[in-house]
């Protein structure tokens, strides 16, 4: 009866070592990459309701933080909001808004409390009335 030796089962194990080191950073970026999927999505949704409002009204409607933690008040002349707070990853808020403009912003935590990439650099990701979604730090590039 063969079996293998204690050498063989020992480079195997380490050439599995080797490819879970380089797998599981990768996979991170994925992931993170997955949750500003999040972020990109609902202001794609603000920017359609934006628009909207802006048919009825002439103007763009301001709308006051909401998501991660704190849902604060939900209620909105967009009629924006999340079901679960608690499992935002992103804070969103239109700071400005007028006649003419408005920019939308969702903005991630920054370090330990940070839900897209743990320990990194918060990063927030805007758009605006002409559809231009830009981020100030993408986290999947500088962490």
């Amino acid at each position: 009866m063969r079996g293998f030796t204690l050498i063989e089962l020992m480079i195997v194990i380490s050439i599995i070592g080797i490819i879970a080191s380089i797998a599981v950073p990768r996979f991170r970026i994925f992931q993170a990459k997955a949750r500003q999927a999040e972020a990109k999505t609902n202001l794609a949704h603000i920017y359609t309701l934006q628009q909207g409002y802006f048919g009825d009204n002439d103007t763009f409607a301001p709308m006051a933080a909401i998501g991660q933690s704190d849902c604060g008040n939900q209620e909105n002349e967009l009629g924006f909001q999340l079901d679960n707070c608690d499992k935002a990853r992103y804070t969103y808020s239109i700071p400005t808004a007028s006649d003419v403009a408005f920019q939308a912003q969702a903005q991630s935590g920054a370090g330990a409390q940070n839900r897209v990439l743990r320990n990194c650099a918060a990063e927030t990701w805007q758009i605006d009335q002409d559809k231009r979604l830009t981020v100030t730090s993408d986290v999947t590039k500088t962490c």
